[in-house]
């Protein structure tokens, strides 16, 4: 058990497993937005598609190019996902159990990801329009397995009981006049 010894303020030990669950979460954004940036002929291809109709409707007037379009929404994509990720690594890391099961569905929406990802690349279809370049599958592979060695560990029993532990501890220290 990872709870302190009653009558001391201890924090909970942080178990190999959480560790583990977060390095893993690093390899993942790290992998993931290799992936992402990969997708800019996608997400160019797309823009370019949008702004053309916007121009057979007479509403092109004033907006950006397609590279800036892709760019941007690139951007904004890489930056909301990363925040969400930091953010629930590092309330996993404190030991909250909501953070825990945010990372642990998030792992698995990468996990089934995955097996789309394989589904595709062994299904022999031609794409129609611009695809993800082959070596960028290798990222969301790669990103994938490290978000089910994450979900492995953000499922274990030690992480759960850190988890419970470290919110006992928190209120406790709470009740008690504690500043966490």
């Amino acid at each position: 058990m990872t709870a302190p010894v009653p009558g001391t303020t201890d924090a909970p030990t942080r178990p190999d497993s959480v560790k583990l669950a977060v390095e893993l979460w690093c390899a993942v954004v790290v992998a993931e937005f290799i992936a992402l940036v990969a997708r800019y002929s996608m997400v160019h291809d797309e823009a370019q598609k949008m702004l053309d109709t916007m121009a057979k409707d007479g509403n092109a007037e004033g907006l950006p190019s397609a590279q800036v379009l892709a760019i941007i929404s690139l951007a904004i994509g890489a930056v909301v996902l990363t925040a969400l990720s930091v953010t629930f690594m590092k309330f996993t890391w404190d030991g909250r159990n909501w953070a825990r099961q945010g990372l642990g569905v998030l792992s698995a929406f990468i996990a089934v990801q995955l097996v789309f990802t394989v589904i595709v690349m062994f299904s022999g279809a031609e794409p129609t329009g611009a695809s993800v370049p082959a070596w960028a599958t290798i990222f969301e592979i790669l990103g994938g397995v490290a978000a089910i060695g994450a979900l492995i560990a953000l499922m274990n029993r030690d992480t759960t009981i850190f988890c419970r532990d470290a919110g006992l501890w928190r209120t406790r220290n709470r009740q008690n006049g504690g500043m966490r």
